[in-house]
Parts: structure tokens; C-alpha cells; sequence
């Protein structure tokens, strides 16, 4: 299917399920409108199909014009976003919120939905014509407030009216006029006006009342609230807009003439204050999704971890319903306007970006790029982890480095990754800013971070050796501590590919539990247990363990793991957990060592019931005292058959030997295997 069939598909349903007789949509796409289409009729008895040029009130997305109009003023000086509002507007010199100690209100509060203005959808939809008279009464009378300025978001729309009178008295014009000859003229965008056009080819208002439409009176015109909300437009009209914005990204050399500078319409793109972090469904009939909300100036921002950021802004008047949503960074966006009282197109703009990701119709994000001492710095690091030198570190480290760890024991740490993979080549820097990246090498197993400073000095370094297995406590739980008697362990740590899966599964079986209290371990596979309840280790016998392990290990070549399933082990414990699959080599491995313990009488352990040759590798994903609700196990049943555990694994270059006991856990060593 492609986009423009996907799209009209997705507008057509939200046209039933909105009840809005008519929706115009189009698509940007690097700066152009590359489709668009209309649903339904502009009039209810007419065959008046909408199109990219139908004409509809687009209401609180007029926000971002008037943003747009007040920036092209900050860049020139002439306001300071920062600044009391009282400066520009004398007599809003006493609105300063509901405590005696609240801030002086500034433009950044009004323009941010900071200002703690009671929200007012309501009543400022029926008073977009409010005169400069009743204007001037309002102020006079002073404002209630929600919230003390600066503390919470808070949609005033009556806010941007005053953001109007700021721009009014800074301007010498209505913000009307501003944004008529410092946007819509320059920008070609003849066809957004603040009165209601003359035109046929214009799209009446509407409600949905009792199962039938019923047509809205004449909307109302122009008047001092209209800042936050009265503007008229095309599809087409937007597609400019939306254009305009997009443009912004990324920050370049390029020339910088158009009639809002690319850094103040960033600013506009950017969250200066948090809504909240609310679960969203982005398709009426998919899972929802986390996502964040935040307002920046005229505009609102969402980020999640699917799409990334998402810009725009909705319009709701009685008889129009409207949104535009698009993401900067890859030039993409879409617009969706409708002549039904608050039509939802909010949520089908949503739906039509989540459609376009399912079609992998989305512009890849842009990659980061590296500065050029970056890049120098990444040769460099290379160089020096092959050869290290401490003159070639002092030449490439910011001072803080050797303070930070000595020379002695970085030099060692980069000698390591050598010594297991050979010397480095770098295969590709990944970047996470401009001047922090990492040295991907060896296959993706080692990976040189780096981070310069101010001078473009390295002041962060590290040699991360993915095949090094985590050294974090196995237990971390004191009541399971408490519980565990003299014991000794033989494990295997999973590290690279297979950590990264074991930690991801972890974290999807805990989100089942559905808060049920579980034990999270560590990722480890136990080979061969030591002690236990009714006989537990003494002191003398970890020495033993240590000796007979260590000389199995300098015995055993390197072991490879690898997930086979991910199962739930039924018992005295509900345990989920990820099996490994029981290679020849694994197998041997586990029976020369057992071997090796009962030939040195080394105390039995609970595996030693289970026997060498019926043992399972496996990874504990969580420990349940108890088994949870047979529902909540079913669900964790369901999910383990689903899971593909792919091609996840990694190598055990040593095994390690961990004890137990008096409520704390030791690690006795590790033991390098035959290389």
C-alpha cells in the first residue's frame, strides 16, 4: 500500500469515528506538500468534497503564528522573552499570581503555559472578538490565577491575548498585521487570512448533536484574543508552515534569510515546560506507549521512544477541529483540518505518522556528526590502546584524566582488549554528540569511549571489553541474603550480545509481574553448587573449591554460550528463566568438572541431586517465593513461547566462584579458561 492510500484509509475512519462531515489531510515531505485528499463534504446536503485548497478555521494552532510573529521581534532585541511582561504592558505590573510571593510575570511564562492562568478552552472559544475596550477592562479587573507563575503547566489561552498586547505595544501594529507581513506574505501563504474568506470553496462548522449534524452559528471574527486562535488556512497553506519549521533543522552555515532566523524557530521546537509523562494509544486498536509531553512557544513537543520528537499543535472551535504534527529532524510532517466542534485530529495525525512508520515510510533519522577533533581523538585513542604510551596519553588527556585513574591501570585495562583480541582497528565511531562518541572495534566487542572537553582534550576515557562479563553482586535482595546458608557456587556470566538480551527479557518478565515483589539476580549460569541448608560449607572447604576450580578452568578451553528458550521452571520456586543451549562442549565442561569435585570429596551441593548429565544451563531471569497468580503465570507462559531468542551469545573467557553466607556474598575468584 502506499502513502497516499494508507493516508486516506486512516482520515476516512477518523471521519466516522469524529463525526466530522468533512477532513482535508496532506503529507510534507522535505519541504513539500506530496499528497493530500479530502473526506466527506464542506457543507451537510452538498457534494462538496474538501481539498488541499478548502478553507477552515484552524483555531489554537494560530498560536505558533503569533510565537512565530513575537520571535521575529527577540531576534531583533526588541523583547526579551525573560523579561516582566509588565515592561512592554505597564498595567500588568500587579499580575503576579495568587501568593504575595510569586515572581513577576514575564513573556516566557505567557508564551510557555507557565504563567498558572486557569486553563479556558470555553470561554475564550466564545470571545475570540473580545474589542482592545474589553481588553483593556480585563486586565484592569486583574486575573485569578491556578498556580504561582513558573511552577506548572497550564494552557491559558488567555495568556495569548496578552502575548498580543505585548507584541502590539513592542510593534506599533496589531499582531495581525505583524504576521501578516512578516509571515504569511513572505512565506506565499495567500490563503490564510484572520476573517472569514470570501469563498465558496470554504468549509461551514459544525456539531454533532443527537445522531444528526447541526450547523454552528457564524463564527466569530477577529478581535484581541484572536492570537491564540483565529485564523483561517488551507492545507496547502500549512504545508508551508509546517515547511518553515522543519526547515530550522539541522543547524548549518547555510544563509539564514528567512523572515523568522532558523534559531529562534528551534526555539520555538524545543520543550521549556513539562506537561507529564502519560501512556498514549497511537492507534485506537494497538498497545499504548509512554510517551512525554512538554510546551515550547506555540508549540507543543512529544517525544517517545518509537518516533522520537514530534512537534505540532492542535486547533478545537466550536465547528472546527484541527492539528498539524511533524518531526524536525527528518522533514516530515502532516496536517489534517475538520469542520466538526473539536474533531479529534490530534489522534488521527498520530495515527497517520504511526501508519507511515509501519510502512517504513519514515526518513531515517539523521546520524550525529562527529566534530573534526573528534575523529582526530578516535584515530589517536586507537593508537595509543595498541601502543600505549604515557607521553602519547598526556598528549591526548585533559587534565583530569590521570587524576581520575592512573596511567598505571588504564595502560592495563587497554593491554587486556589486545591481549584477547589482537590489535585494534577501528571499524566505526558511533556518535552521541558532536564531540562524545565510541570507538566501535573488534567486531563490535570493544568499544574505546570518549568525551573531549572545552580545548578538545579527551577528558573521558575508557576501554570497555564487551566480552568481560559484569561484576556486579549476584544477590542484592538482604532477606535472600539472610536466607542463604554457607554455600559456594560455580558460574558463567553472560556478556556481549547475550547480557544486553538477558537484561531486555529480565525487564519484560518483571513488567508482567504486574508489581508482584520478585528477587532480580544477576545474569549468571551455575555450573556446580557447593553447601547447602542441611550441610553447609565450612570454612576450610572454600579453599578446596578455589584449587580444584582453578586447575578445571586452566584444563577447560573457553565455553561458549548461547540462549536456546525462554522457560518457567515449576518447583518449590517459580523461577523464569532463559536456557542455554546444551552444547557437546558446555557438556563436557559440566561433567569434568563434577568429575574433578567428587574425586577431591568436595561437599555436595542441591545440583549434585540432579546429576552432572541431567544438568540445564540456564540463566534465573527472577526469583518468586511463591508462584504468582495461575493468571499472571499463564501470561508469563504466553509470553515465553513468543519470545525469539535469535542468535544471542557470547564467550566465557573464566568462571567464577561465589559464596554465600552470614547475610553477604563473596566472590572467591575468577579463573581464567585454557586459551
Amino acid at each position: 500500500m502506499d502513502e497516499p492510500e494508507a493516508l486516506a484509509e486512516v482520515f476516512a475512519r477518523w471521519a466516522l469515528r469524529t463525526h466530522a462531515p468533512g477532513i482535508a489531510w496532506g503529507l510534507i515531505r522535505d519541504g513539500a506538500l506530496v499528497a493530500s485528499g479530502g473526506v466527506g463534504t464542506l457543507r451537510v446536503g452538498e457534494d462538496a468534497p474538501p481539498d488541499a485548497d478548502s478553507v477552515f478555521r484552524i483555531a489554537s494552532m494560530t498560536k505558533s503564528f503569533t510565537g512565530a510573529a513575537l520571535l521575529s521581534l527577540v531576534a531583533e532585541g526588541r523583547i526579551r522573552l525573560d523579561e516582566p511582561v509588565a515592561t512592554y504592558v505597564p498595567e500588568l505590573a500587579e499580575w503576579r499570581g495568587p501568593t504575595t510571593d510569586g515572581p513577576p510575570l514575564t513573556v516566557r511564562h505567557l508564551v510557555s503555559m507557565e504563567s498558572g492562568l486557569p486553563s479556558d478552552d470555553p470561554w475564550a472559544d466564545r470571545h475570540l472578538d473580545l474589542p482592545p475596550a474589553g481588553m483593556n477592562a480585563l486586565i484592569a479587573a486583574g486575573g485569578s490565577f491556578a498556580w504561582t507563575p513558573g511552577l506548572r503547566f497550564e494552557y491559558s489561552n488567555l495568556g495569548w491575548g496578552l502575548v498580543g498586547r505585548v507584541i502590539e505595544r513592542v510593534a506599533g501594529v496589531p499582531v495581525q498585521t505583524l504576521v501578516e507581513d512578516r509571515l504569511l506574505g513572505p512565506l506565499g501563504m495567500k490563503a490564510t487570512t484572520w476573517v472569514r474568506p470570501p469563498t465558496s470553496n470554504i468549509a461551514e462548522p459544525y456539531s454533532w448533536v443527537d445522531d444528526a449534524w447541526v450547523a454552528e452559528p457564524e463564527p466569530l471574527g477577529d478581535g484581541t484574543i484572536a492570537p491564540m486562535g483565529g485564523l483561517w488556512t488551507t492545507v496547502t497553506d500549512l504545508a508551508r508552515w509546517v515547511a518553515f519549521f522543519c526547515d530550522a533543522f539541522p543547524p548549518r552555515d547555510d544563509p539564514d534569510d528567512g523572515p523568522v532566523p532558523r534559531w529562534a524557530r528551534r526555539e520555538m521546537q524545543q520543550p521549556r515546560r513539562l506537561d507529564g509523562v502519560e501512556e498514549v494509544r497511537p492507534r485506537p486498536d494497538g498497545p499504548s506507549r509512554v510517551s512525554s509531553y512538554g510546551y515550547g512557544i506555540g508549540l507543543g513537543i512529544r517525544t517517545d521512544l518509537r518516533l522520537g520528537s514530534v512537534v505540532g499543535h492542535s486547533g478545537g472551535l466550536p465547528g472546527y477541529g484541527s492539528h498539524m504534527r511533524w518531526m524536525p529532524d527528518r522533514g516530515i510532517g502532516v496536517v489534517a483540518v475538520s469542520n466538526v466542534t473539536y474533531g479529534n485530529m490530534h489522534a488521527a495525525c498520530i495515527e497517520a505518522l504511526e501508519v507511515l512508520a509501519d510502512l517504513d515510510r519514515l526518513p531515517p533519522a539523521p546520524d550525529l556528526v562527529a566534530t573534526p577533533a573528534l575523529r582526530e581523538s578516535a584515530q589517536r585513542a586507537v593508537a595509543l590502546t595498541n601502543g600505549w604510551t604515557d607521553d602519547a596519553a598526556r598528549a591526548l588527556f585533559a587534565d583530569n584524566v590521570a587524576d581520575d585513574e592512573p596511567f598505571a591501570r588504564r595502560s592495563a585495562e587497554a593491554a587486556r582488549a589486545v591481549a584477547r583480541h589482537g590489535a585494534l582497528a577501528m571499524e566505526s565511531l558511533e556518535v552521541d554528540a558532536p564531540t562524545r562518541g565510541d570507538v566501535v572495534a573488534a567486531g563490535g566487542l570493544v568499544r574505546i569511549e570518549l568525551e573531549l572537553n572545552h580545548e578538545d582534550r579527551v577528558q573521558w576515557w575508557k576501554v570497555a571489553d564487551r566480552t568481560e562479563p559484569s561484576d556486579r553482586p549476584i544477590l542484592h535482595d538482604p532477606a535472600r541474603l539472610a536466607a542463604m546458608p554457607r554455600s559456594a557456587y560455580v558460574v558463567l556470566r553472560p556478556a556481549a550480545d547475550l547480557a544486553d538480551a538477558f537484561d531486555r527479557w529480565q525487564g519484560e518478565v518483571l513488567d508482567r509481574l504486574g508489581g508482584a515483589h520478585a528477587v532480580v539476580p544477576a545474569g549468571h549460569a551455575t555450573l556446580k553448587a557447593f553447601g547447602s541448608t542441611e550441610a553447609p560449607l565450612d570454612p576450610g572447604d572454600e579453599d578446596r573449591i578455589v584449587e580444584t576450580v582453578a586447575a578445571w578452568a586452566a584444563a577447560t578451553d573457553r565455553i561458549a554460550l548461547r540462549a536456546e528458550s525462554v522457560q518457567l521452571f515449576d518447583g518449590e520456586e517459580a523461577v523464569p528463566v532463559v536456557l542455554l543451549a546444551m552444547s557437546e562442549a558446555l557438556t563436557r565442561a559440566i561433567g569434568s568438572l563434577w568429575e574433578r569435585c567428587a574425586s577431591v570429596n568436595l561437599p555436595a551441593g542441591y545440583s549434585d541431586a540432579i546429576g552432572a548429565h541431567n544438568w540445564r544451563a540456564h540463566l534465573s531471569l527472577c526469583y518468586l517465593e511463591t508462584a504468582p497468580p495461575e493468571a499472571t503465570w499463564d501470561l508469563l507462559r504466553a509470553w515465553a513461547r513468543s519470545v525469539e531468542v535469535g542468535e544471542h551469545a557470547s564467550l566465557a573467557y573464566e568462571a567464577e566462584v561465589v559464596a554465600f553466607g552470614d547475610g553477604v556474598e563473596r566472590r572467591l575468584g575468577r579463573f581464567p579458561f585454557r586459551p
